[in-house]
């Protein structure tokens, strides 16, 4: 038996097995594509996501020094406040004791 004889036999089945081994090369070369794909996108979506983060963290630690900033303010505003509040009341007492004074020169003017 030679080689001839044999593929006359089995003249249908060469193009089965050629089908068949191009087949699982096609669909190994798409599964080893696919996954190189998958990697790629994996650390391209760690990259972003670790962007972002980063972002996220700024932003909230710029929001931490606005807030730490307006607190100060407001506290700075109620110093500022109790202080006029103080002054306010010294100069009421001052004007009080004025008009008492000047009444009292009134009085004794006219006596």
């Amino acid at each position: 038996m030679n080689i001839v004889d044999l593929l006359k036999k089995n003249i249908v089945m060469i193009p089965v097995v050629a089908s068949v081994i191009v087949g699982t090369f096609t669909g190994v070369r798409y599964i080893v594509s696919l996954t190189e794909t998958i990697n790629k996108n994996k650390s391209a979506i760690t990259i972003i996501n670790d962007k972002h983060l980063k972002n996220q963290i700024e932003y909230i630690a710029r929001i931490q020094e606005n807030q730490n900033h307006l607190l100060l303010n407001i506290e700075k505003n109620k110093g500022n406040t109790i202080v006029t509040n103080d002054k306010l009341k010294r100069l009421k007492e001052k004007i009080r004791q004025l008009e008492i004074d000047f009444k009292n020169f009134l009085i004794q003017k006219s006596n």
